[in-house]
């Protein structure tokens, strides 16, 4: 049978998982450190092979600058780091391509043939972040069918298994680095075909179980400098780093205990310290509470109340914490699940690269005598449909219905020479979705016309325009802080001579899981200019083969 393989690539911890032969997904286990999961964490030893995994988080206690972690948070962001070691440079990109890389490594170990996947992100990740992910797939040597939302996958898993009947579905995702908040709706037709539509999403790139053992690290070395008779100021890096790598096994522990007491070594000093759960949730209970607003914000944007929820799915390992469960049971009392909490999206992932499979040789079927793995050119069997658990019927076919989580528009002149954003595309819109608009030339005999593109949060399908963050020079300029207006790239297209103002060019933006198309048509020649937009944040093709060759040779390890 054909193997596809669907990969959470997590801010802490990442998970792969593939369909057996009845179809139900499973988790390939990282035998290295013998866990489902793989730590999201990489150690650049002197001079060796590149460690991911739990040794590479014990190791950060040690050589804390040959560690890199959480590079989720900085994937495809304007603030993201370049990490230099041994006088060569990682960007998140290829610290992700290294995780994504292990997992393949390991998989393959086990006797699977790992190329065509489906990669995970939050549902709230943007253009860059999303474009950033994929290439961080092609660059570990994978073929990327899809990028699909975390909580569609963990829907995907549970409705996969559980339900034949409709459901309104809230899921929330609680990870390490990130939250979303998704409300789906599942229904199964008459004639048996089922559909998962994406109602409306929310959420925070930035809040997660990171920012939780942030407080709690906080918190113990308060208490340690205490002990110690010192100020907080005053603790060594040494110590720091002995209590940070204390933080997320006395967080683990204070979901099942109501306090927990270890001792902390230094300078042949042995301090004792006890943190009890009520003080860990007293400090933490602002950040529950602003994922409770999130989901709040939700419903009351889709004119929806508790009561028309029909199940709430808790997912990502930050969900396990017990002050998470009791918040989302006093909303949706008798409606909270919490089914594999680590595993869910990298199992729904699967399914989803299942589909996606399908779906592909559907539309192209295999020449005679033609395969998709390495090496094989003899095998049409390779190309064989995968079976799918099929407890949900059918499939539909417009299966998946997402939408988009961010607006584009071009930066145009709009009279008095005004400078806007004028949106084209919709946050909520479907996904994928394609819309154009006629603009025109400004000028007489303009040798060429450079359209910038931007996203942002706007709604408003009535005033389109947003103020760019960027002005006609590409010079920063204050813009709605709320709106998170990002420039994302330009298009060209140039202009026959003579080119008279008021020549009429079409825009047109096509928006789907492989990124943001722009096509610019001037409607009077019909020429026509068409790119995929690579941002500063990305890579360009240059460099994405780059590094990509250079990745192709190079090995990971689980072990030092």
């Amino acid at each position: 049978m054909s193997k596809v393989y669907g990969i959470d690539l997590g801010t802490t911890y990442s998970a792969i998982a593939t369909l057996d032969d009845k179809g139900v997904p499973e988790i390939i286990e990282n035998y290295a450190d013998s866990s489902p999961l793989l730590a999201s964490a990489v150690y650049f030893p002197e001079g060796g092979t590149p460690v991911v995994g739990r040794e590479a988080k014990v190791q950060a206690e040690i050589e804390p600058d040959r560690v890199v972690q959480f590079i989720k948070r900085e994937i495809g962001k304007d603030n993201a780091g370049i990490y230099k070691i041994d006088g060569t440079e990682y960007d998140p990109i290829t610290i992700s391509a290294l995780i994504l890389k292990r997992m393949k490594e390991y998989a393959e170990e086990q006797g699977y043939e790992v190329n065509d996947v489906v990669i995970t992100c939050p549902a709230y990740f943007g253009t860059e972040e999303r474009n950033a992910t994929r290439q961080a797939g092609i660059i570990a040597g994978l073929n990327v069918l899809n990028i699909i939302n975390e909580p569609t996958a963990a829907a995907l898993n549970y409705c996969s298994k559980e339900f034949k009947e409709n459901q309104k579905i809230l899921v929330y995702d609680l990870g390490g680095g990130t939250f979303d908040v998704t409300l789906f709706n599942f229904s199964v037709s008459e004639a048996g075909e089922a559909s998962i539509e994406v109602l409306a999403t929310d959420g925070d790139n930035h809040l997660g179980g990171a920012d939780w053992d942030a407080q709690l690290f906080e918190d113990i070395c308060r208490r340690y400098a205490d002990k110690r008779s010192m100020e907080r100021a005053e603790l060594d890096k040494t110590v720091e780093e002995k209590i940070h790598n204390e933080v997320e096994t006395v967080k683990r522990s204070l979901s099942s205990l109501t306090k927990k007491s270890f001792a902390i070594n230094y300078d042949d000093i042995a301090v004792k310290v006890e943190v009890n759960r009520d003080s860990f949730e007293k400090e933490t209970r602002e950040l529950v509470d602003r994922t409770i607003d999130f989901v709040k914000q939700l419903l009351e944007k889709s004119h929806l109340t508790t009561d028309d929820i029909d199940t709430v799915l808790l997912v990502g390992g930050s969900s396990n914490m017990p002050m998470v469960k009791t918040a989302i049971d006093k909303l949706f009392e008798g409606k909270v699940r919490r089914e594999e909490p680590d595993l869910a999206v990298a199992k729904g992932a699967a399914l989803a690269a299942a589909i996606a499979w399908n779906e592909t040789i559907n539309k192209e079927p295999p020449k005679q005598g033609e395969g998709t793995k390495k090496g094989k050119t003899d095998s049409a069997d390779d190309r064989k449909p995968i079976n799918i658990l099929g407890n949900i019927g059918s499939l539909s076919e417009d299966f998946f219905k997402d939408i988009l989580s961010r607006s584009f528009g071009p930066g145009v002149m709009v009279g008095n020479n005004e400078y806007v954003i004028d949106n084209i595309l919709f946050a909520g819109d479907p996904s994928p979705s394609k819309v154009s608009k006629v603009y025109v030339v400004p000028d007489d005999d303009l040798p060429e016309i450079d359209v910038p593109i931007f996203e942002n949060l706007s709604i408003d399908h009535e005033n389109t325009f947003v103020t760019p963050c960027v002005d006609i020079y590409y010079n920063p300029q204050e813009t709605d802080p709320a709106l998170k207006v990002k420039y994302l790239g330009e298009i060209s297209i140039k202009l026959p001579e003579g080119t008279k103002r008021g020549t009429p060019i079409e825009i047109v933006f096509y928006y789907s899981t492989s990124g943001l198309d722009v096509t610019v048509i001037n409607q009077i020649t019909k020429e026509r200019q068409q790119t995929q937009i690579v941002t500063q944040n990305t890579k360009t093709l240059e460099e994405l083969k780059e590094d990509t060759d250079r990745f192709r040779t190079l090995k990971t390890s689980g072990q030092i």
